[in-house]
């Protein structure tokens, strides 16, 4: 098998497991916050990768950008979690996918604001196309806005300046010890945060839970092995199969329907998002 089909493979995996996650987290009861949602799944992911990156730890000495920087990004991606899983536990699941799809839009955004990166026309074509499409989403005409449409397109805000700083921070230090801080830090704070929730998890939450834990640590682990294999450039666009798989749970699963407005500004939001991945 070519390395560039392994990294096929990888992302499909990546777009099942995350998908899988973030639906699964649609069935936990009410009384169970998106913090102990946030611990337990930070916690599981600094299990799953510590056999990687314990013989990396005596590296964090080395780190050659300002330590700020790293913790802002762990903070941008913990905030980013955060809102992400508030978005999908209260919007339909295809809607939510969709939202998210705008992170590349948004990076794209900040880039040029905080990067001094040139607004080239291929860029301002997809960023128009891309925030049409969520005009037709969230149809500000039609009822009030909202409240969860703003968490989502906050978390590909956060996402999107992590994403910034690790373009920043990798001018100085490598990927794996970005990765390395990043998961320490925010493992910690569930480790923490685990034991100091004042809820009571009854088991089936606490199973479920754990099953997002374990989908969300090897949805990444599956990204970083597709971006190994193969450039990002080349699984970017199937990151967008994602909707494949949101839509078909989401009618099936949950009963969610959309209506065609909304799913043309899906499609508006993937065609803006996959031109700007050819572009760029």
């Amino acid at each position: 098998m070519q390395q560039k089909h392994k990294g096929l493979l990888w992302i499909l995996i990546w777009c099942l497991t995350f998908t899988c996650g973030v639906s699964t987290s649609k069935f936990l009861s009410a009384s169970t916050s998106n913090f102990g949602l946030f611990c337990v799944r930070y916690l599981s992911g600094m299990m799953f990768f510590m056999p990687f990156l314990l013989p990396k730890l005596a590296q964090l000495s080395k780190v050659k950008s300002s330590i700020w920087l790293h913790l802002a990004r762990a903070a941008c991606i913990g905030v980013s979690s955060l809102l992400t899983y508030q978005t999908y536990r209260n919007l339909p699941l295809a809607i939510a996918t969709s939202i998210g799809f705008t992170g590349p839009l948004l990076a794209a955004s900040l880039g040029m604001f905080l990067l001094k990166e040139k607004p080239t026309p291929a860029k301002i074509i997809a960023l128009t196309l891309g925030y049409t499409g969520v005009l037709f989403i969230v149809q500000p005409t039609y009822a009030p806005l909202n409240i969860y449409i703003l968490t989502g397109l906050g978390s590909c805000i956060l996402a999107g300046l992590a994403n910034t700083l690790a373009r920043k921070l990798s001018q100085r230090d490598p990927a794996l010890m970005i990765m390395l801080t990043s998961t320490l830090t925010l493992g910690c704070i569930g480790l923490i945060g685990f034991f100091t929730l004042s809820e009571t998890l009854n088991n089936h939450d606490l199973k479920l839970l754990l099953l997002v834990g374990l989908f969300g640590s090897f949805s990444q682990f599956a990204y970083i092995k597709a971006v190994s294999h193969a450039e990002v450039s080349f699984v970017a666009p199937f990151e967008y199969t994602r909707l494949l798989i949101a839509v078909p749970i989401g009618y099936f699963v949950f009963t969610e329907v959309v209506n065609q407005g909304q799913i043309f500004g899906m499609l508006l939001i993937v065609v803006g998002s996959l031109y700007l991945s050819k572009k760029s």
